[in-house]
């Protein structure tokens, strides 16, 4: 009878080897984009969480977009600032509050960027999933991520 509190040898063999790939794969698209853009990977990941929120969120808004500590978030956007990037801004309202808005600098970067990680995914990790098996693939990541949101 199979433990229930520890996995099996095939899904700790998948859990190793989802492990390995992932930072296998943000490796090369990190790379990818500093070479061909001088962006890495977590600036743009910004820039596309500003671009989906309109090109303006808040650090507590973009952090959790991101999934990524307050702080952090704090420390790459004020990288990003220093690179003229985004712009930060204080709320007129709530004093506490501060604003990311990406720059037309950051816009033009991103898209030009946007070609070369949808290339690199394609071509380091979509090509290996057979269309049919792709849902399959994200309804059990997305199973994944809400259980572990849910037990938060």
């Amino acid at each position: 009878m199979a433990r229930r509190d520890r996995p099996s040898p095939a899904g700790l063999a998948a859990w190793e080897a989802f492990l390995r790939s992932h930072l296998a794969l943000t490796r090369r698209l990190d790379r990818d984009l500093v070479e061909g853009h001088g962006l890495p990977l977590d600036w743009y990941d910004v820039l596309v969480q500003l671009h989906e929120a309109g090109g303006e969120a808040t650090m507590g808004e973009l952090a959790t977009r991101l999934l990524i500590s307050p702080s952090t978030c704090t420390r790459v956007v004020g990288r990003m600032a220093d690179a003229g990037l985004v712009e930060r801004q204080g709320d007129p309202v709530d004093r506490r509050v501060r604003h990311a808005r990406m720059t037309s600098d950051g816009a033009t970067r991103l898209r030009a960027a946007a070609v070369t990680h949808l290339a690199g995914i394609q071509r380091h990790f979509a090509r290996f999933l057979p269309e049919d098996e792709a849902p399959v693939l994200r309804d059990r990541f997305d199973a994944m991520r809400a259980s572990s949101e849910a037990a938060d």
